[in-house]
């Protein structure tokens, strides 16, 4: 699995930038959240280099190991490892 960020850094004026490759269209809300936890600047949640290794995450993927550890996980009927349990993986992965 891949996470993408939709908003870039700009260099010369330090302001968040909306990439148009990952830009939300109307139909297809990228933020779904009413409210911004964290208080990040446009919703930022992860900083990450140019090679795509995440550098910080504001959601904390550690958290969904398991399908029991989502906050609806009875209604969505979901089963077995979580999503952030890829985070591990793909760590393991790389280190191997």
């Amino acid at each position: 699995d891949q996470v993408g960020l939709c908003y870039r850094h700009r260099p010369d004026d330090g302001q968040p930038q909306a990439d148009p490759a990952s830009a939300p269209s109307a139909s297809d809300p990228l933020l779904p959240e009413p409210h911004n936890p964290n208080g990040s600047i446009a919703n930022i949640a992860g900083l990450g280099d140019p090679s795509g290794r995440v550098l910080g995450l504001m959601p904390h993927p550690e958290r969904f190991l398991h399908a029991t550890q989502h906050p609806r996980w009875t209604r969505l009927g979901l089963t077995g490892e979580g999503a952030g349990l890829a985070v591990f993986r793909n760590a393991v992965e790389y280190f191997e």
